[in-house]
């Protein structure tokens, strides 16, 4: 696990640099990073993800999901953390790479974790499509085969929600709210297509790939 104390960023951690202030974490530029200090009291009723869970998170081999960097620690406490900047563009579909996500799916769940809050939690940057605030994700440890692939299909399910949505029922966008028809219209088109299947692979086959709604 890689370390950074507090105290040797702190002059980073003023108003002047604040980017960005959500529900969770406030954020501040770090070179080719951003600094991510979680709020002493969350304004959200999400679960911030365990210390283990946020150290695990930082160790797995992940392409799509902007994953930590190190923690930043304030004695013992884990009080924020370091990840990759990215420089948002126009969402374009093209971006999507299927296999790398369904790839990241497998080692999410494989380590024990659930993926949540992902709708509107994405960036496209560079000519890639990229996950963040993993934060809100619930992590559970565990060995059994039978819970992690119970996970994978729970994983699965959200990520074909999330495809369907933006691919074919235009949902999903930066500042767009109470999106609920969508949500219904992409969880329907999920069980009567793909129920336990990658919604990507649906997508990609040629000749197969469904037209937008």
């Amino acid at each position: 696990m890689k370390k950074i104390d507090y105290d040797d960023i702190q002059q980073f951690i003023t108003e002047e640099y604040l980017i960005s202030s959500g529900k969770e974490v406030c954020v501040y530029p770090y070179g080719e990073q951003v600094i991510k200090i979680f709020h002493p009291h969350r304004e959200t009723t999400i679960p911030r993800i365990s210390d283990d869970g946020l150290i695990l998170l930082s160790e797995l081999d992940l392409k799509c999901f902007n994953k930590p960097i190190a923690m930043i620690m304030d004695d013992d406490r884990i009080v924020g953390y370091t990840e990759p900047f990215l420089e948002e563009q126009e969402f374009d579909p093209s971006h999507i790479d299927f296999n790398s996500i369904m790839d990241d799916l497998v080692v999410l769940s494989s380590s024990g974790f659930q993926i949540e809050d992902l709708f509107y939690n994405y960036i496209d940057s560079g000519g890639n499509l990229y996950f963040t605030d993993l934060t809100c994700y619930k992590h559970v440890p565990i060995k059994v085969d039978f819970l992690k692939q119970k996970f994978l299909q729970q994983n699965m399910a959200v990520m074909n929600n999330f495809l369907i949505g933006i691919l074919l029922f235009d949902a999903f966008h930066k500042g767009e709210k109470a999106e609920y028809t969508k949500v219904y219209l992409a969880n329907e088109y999920r069980l009567k297509h793909c129920p336990n299947s990658y919604f990507g692979d649906l997508y990609q086959k040629s000749g197969e790939t469904p037209k937008k709604f």
